[in-house]
């Protein structure tokens, strides 16, 4: 993996997925600042095509994520609807892998073979950012670190898409296994329920 150059300037954004929603909706946060920048909610109508849009703090419109109906390619879309960048996968691939094709130019990027982060760059080997996903989370979240080659928001708007493409808002399946241990938990309350019932 290539270095990055120790005098380019980085930025971290902290993505967050909010827990009781009742859809995918993602906070973003300046790390240095600690600020929220922005806040994504995918659209209600996305179980046939995978639209998640872009806010800042007060409801006012940055970008549109907009999928195709098998998630293989994302256009993002600035608020006036003009194209920002595009977003494919290949339908088979051994490793995770993603092509942007931003500024007249190609970025892209592979994962290991479990893929928790990938590092893009476009075609000149220029770092545009890191996507981080923490494994371990009861809620989905990712830490996004940007380079000077993007747009800060591009940049995570675009790592946002990657998450919902490869990981699809999931940490690791601790989500599931939290629901799995309260369903266990109501069942063994019931049976105690049920048994002290039958007691005289």
């Amino acid at each position: 993996m290539a270095e990055i150059p120790e005098n380019q300037e980085m930025r971290n954004y902290k993505v967050v997925q909010k827990l009781l929603a009742m859809r995918p909706v993602y906070e973003i946060y300046d790390e240095q600042s600690g600020e929220m920048v922005a806040i994504a909610k995918q659209t209600w109508m996305s179980f046939l095509r995978s639209t998640m849009h872009i806010e800042d703090p007060q409801g006012n419109r940055l970008f549109t994520a907009k999928g195709g109906f098998f998630d293989k390619t994302f256009w993002l879309l600035d608020a006036s609807g003009n194209k920002v960048a595009r977003l494919t996968r290949p339908w088979i691939a051994l490793r995770q892998n993603f092509t942007i094709y931003y500024r007249e130019d190609i970025v892209k990027a592979q994962g290991g073979f479990f893929a928790w982060g990938f590092e893009a760059r476009n075609s000149q080997g220029i770092f545009a950012f890191r996507l981080d996903k923490k494994i371990l989370a009861i809620r989905d979240q990712f830490r996004v670190q940007v380079g000077e080659y993007m747009n800060p928001l591009h940049a995570v708007a675009s790592a946002l898409v990657v998450d919902r493409i490869f990981f699809k808002g999931k940490g690791c399946g601790c989500r599931t296994l939290l629901c799995i241990l309260l369903l266990i938990g109501f069942g063994i309350l019931t049976i105690i329920s049920m048994i002290s019932s039958l007691l005289p």
